[in-house]
Formats: C-alpha cells, sequence, structure tokens
C-alpha cells in the first residue's frame, strides 16, 4: 500500500519570540514560486510588486502597495521574484499573553476572518506612511538589547487597526470587517477545530446553549452565512488542499472528511464547485 503524504509544506520563519518581521526580498528559501503553508499569522505588504499571488487556488494580481493577511495553514504561492516589502509573521500566544490581553487589544482574528470572499487589502499612500513608520519602529524594538514584547504588539495592535480601516474605506476591499461578535470568533475555531467530524449545525449551536436556527440567525446577521455554509466552504477547501498536494485518492478523501459514502461526498463537491473531484485533481496538473 502507498504511503499517504501531504506534498503542502510547511515553510518555517525565523521567528524571535514568536515574532518576526524581515524584507520578503532577503528572504528567500527553496520554497519560492512553489505552493507552501505556515503554522504561524502573516502579514505580506507588498511596497512594489508584479506577478501572481496565488492564495487557496484564486490568483491575485499583484501591485504596489497591497497588503495580504493569510492564517494558519492557508496554501498560497508568491512569484520567485520581482516582489518587494515586509513580511510580519506572530502568533497567536505571542499577541495573547493572557486573558486581560484579550479583553484589552484588538481582536486580529476578524481582520485574518476568511469565512467570507477572500481578498486582498489596497493601501492608501498616508496609511502607507504610518504602516512604514510603525515597521520601523518594530524593527528597532527587536533590535534593542532587553526589547520589549509588550512594546512591540502595541505597534503591531496599531498596524493591524490601520490594516482594518484601509479595509473599511477602501471600496475595492472585501467586505465590512466591523464585526466582533465574540459567538462568531468562537464558531469560527469549533468549525476549524471540528469541520470533519461534524457537519451538521445543531453541534455548533449545542456550544453556545442555541437552537440552531438562533446561531444561523446570528451568522447570518454578522457575516451573510449560515452555520452550513461555513462548513461547506470549509470542507471543499479541504477537499481541495487534499486533492492537489496529497496522492490520496478520492475515497480516502471522503472518509478523511467525514463522509460515509463516496458517491455523496463526490455529488458534495461537485455541487459547491461545478466540477467532480477527479476533474478538480485533472485542472490543477493540467
Amino acid at each position: 500500500m502507498n504511503k499517504i503524504e501531504d506534498t503542502i509544506p510547511y515553510q518555517q520563519i525565523p521567528l524571535n519570540g514568536q515574532f518576526s518581521v524581515f524584507e520578503m526580498e532577503h528572504f528567500q528559501t527553496e520554497y519560492a514560486g512553489v505552493p507552501h503553508r505556515h503554522h504561524v499569522f502573516q502579514i505580506l505588504w507588498f511596497t512594489k510588486s508584479a506577478g501572481d499571488h496565488i492564495v487557496d487556488f484564486v490568483t491575485y494580481e499583484l501591485g504596489d502597495n497591497i497588503l495580504f493577511l493569510l492564517r494558519p495553514g492557508q496554501v498560497h504561492q508568491l512569484p520567485k521574484s520581482g516582489f518587494y516589502g515586509y513580511s510580519i509573521t506572530f502568533t497567536e500566544q505571542f499577541y495573547w499573553e493572557n486573558k486581560h490581553e484579550r479583553q484589552t487589544l484588538y481582536d486580529f482574528t476578524t481582520l485574518f476572518d476568511d469565512s467570507q470572499e477572500y481578498a486582498p487589502i489596497r493601501i492608501g499612500d498616508t496609511a502607507a506612511e504610518s504602516l512604514q513608520k510603525l515597521i520601523a519602529l518594530m524593527r528597532e524594538e527587536l533590535r534593542q538589547e532587553g526589547g520589549s514584547s509588550f512594546v512591540i504588539k502595541h505597534y503591531l495592535n496599531a498596524f493591524l487597526l490601520l490594516a482594518e480601516r484601509e479595509k473599511k474605506n477602501n471600496p475595492v476591499n472585501s467586505p465590512d470587517v466591523h464585526n466582533h461578535d465574540t459567538r462568531i470568533i468562537q464558531l469560527r475555531r469549533l468549525v476549524e477545530k471540528h469541520f470533519r467530524q461534524e457537519h451538521q449545525a445543531g453541534f455548533y449551536a449545542a456550544h453556545f446553549s442555541l437552537t440552531a436556527k438562533r446561531l444561523n440567525e446570528i451568522a447570518r446577521e454578522a457575516i451573510s452565512k449560515t452555520v452550513t455554509d461555513m462548513v461547506h466552504d470549509r470542507l471543499v477547501l479541504e477537499a481541495k488542499r487534499q486533492l492537489a498536494f496529497s496522492n490520496r485518492n478520492v475515497k480516502e478523501i471522503c472518509y478523511e472528511l467525514g463522509f460515509e459514502d463516496p458517491a455523496y461526498f463526490s455529488r458534495f463537491f461537485r455541487h459547491h464547485t461545478g466540477i467532480s473531484p477527479h476533474e478538480f485533481r485533472e485542472t490543477v496538473f493540467k
């Protein structure tokens, strides 16, 4: 029996205390130009760039002053060259070290939310000047002997708030990000943890002592999707990743994602993508 392998590599980022900031053009690895992912949150600010950036099978044309926000595990592919800018990476543990910080610092997870249509953020000239200063301050704090993670995370907090404002003010950007309902944040985490085993809205509603109908109403009001939509979107994305980047066959992927019938899984995938799992795999490798 063939060994089952995932072929999406995790790129190791040099982290200083679970945080890093560096110029992208000075960090070239064997993953340049190939799909890869990270264990951490990553901000990619392209100050000057050309070519395409592929994020979870969607191609985005690069340009100047464009910001991408990537959650842990998101698969992306950069061009081999022709881009300049900064990468900021950090862990959730770095940003929130304790309960007090969770209550006082901006909840960046709403900005990194990919449960709605993913889109990069276009940065205006005024905001770009402010972001550049914040990066300089973060780098200076890192260089200092005895530099403070507390100071750095507040610079990062300001960076994320400015990014959110640009996302809100620029009509090119993706939908409104001003939903801070803690139940939605918790729901996203529950879906990410359980989507393989739990496909029904009732399971997630039980965690909030709500009916499935009520939780669907909350989700629809906040992100224009039902709980079922969120679970299905995550299942489809994971199926695409497995089809593209592993040697699992369709039946194995079906069972891993909690489906009991491969024929039903194929119909589910076709309903959401317009093509069968086999056809999707063929298009990826053309």
